[in-house]
């Protein structure tokens, strides 16, 4: 089904999955990388990477014919007016440093007009955000979870000065990607929705049981995946991939 276009900025891990998702829902999607190399890079991930289109095809979630015609509505460039020009929503999937952030959403707000931008921060508040552009009210947050084809998960994260049919575009793609959402109020006091910061305190207390010598990492895991049937206790997350404060 033919859809309209939309920017992904940042072509990471995040970036390129979420890029996937849209161009195989019908998106034509324009994904800016900094440089030449990296867009390259973003490229072969949605194709080659794992939970790419290959590994689609190889599982028959795809066929070939289909990965084609996705491949075909995904554009790489480094310009960002380029990548946006014309576009429904912008959705921004860069490194998760706030700094890094507002200076995307400053670039943004030179060269877009009025359409949604979205963030995937993890955690950043839609505040600290939306005080890099000229009108708060057209950015959100859409909280996608890794890896992005797999995961069902979207947080979407609305400020007060957020306008609602940025809120109410931002369910509508979930709806359409297949996803499911919640829709919450932003914190501008905290780090973290509402899976991260649950998530955090779990970690947290897991630690602390460690460190007080009540039981190793390996028991802390086995009792949280069994107990609470945990697909990844916390101390086996962070050994592959994620990382503690």
């Amino acid at each position: 089904m033919a859809q309209e276009a939309a920017a992904v900025v940042g072509g990471g891990i995040m970036g390129a999955g979420i890029a996937q998702v849209l161009a195989r829902n019908g998106y034509d999607v324009r994904v800016r990388e900094i440089n030449e190399e990296l867009a390259a890079e973003a490229e072969e991930r949605i194709v080659e990477g794992n939970y790419g289109l290959n590994d689609a095809v190889e599982g028959g979630y795809l066929s070939e014919a289909e990965k084609a015609e996705t491949l075909e509505r995904l554009t790489f460039t480094t310009d960002l007016e380029e990548a946006t020009d014309g576009t429904e929503f912008v959705i921004e999937a860069v490194t998760e440093k706030l700094s890094i952030k507002g200076q995307v959403f400053r670039d943004l707000d030179a060269v877009t007009d009025d359409q949604p931008l979205y963030s995937n921060t993890s955690g950043f508040s839609v505040t600290s955000i939306a005080n890099a552009v000229s009108d708060p009210s057209r950015v959100a947050v859409m909280h996608f979870f890794n890896p992005v084809p797999i995961m069902s998960m979207v947080e979407v994260v609305k400020a007060p000065e957020t306008d609602e049919a940025v809120v109410e575009r931002a369910e509508e793609l979930v709806d359409e990607l297949d996803k499911t959402r919640v829709t919450i109020d932003d914190d501008p006091g905290s780090y973290g929705f509402i899976a991260n910061r649950c998530h955090a305190a779990m970690r947290a207390e897991a630690q602390k049981i460690v460190d007080e010598g009540i039981a190793t990492e390996e028991q802390v895991d086995t009792a949280l995946e069994e107990g609470y049937n945990l697909p990844v206790g916390p101390f086996s997350l962070r050994g592959i991939g994620e990382e503690w404060d």
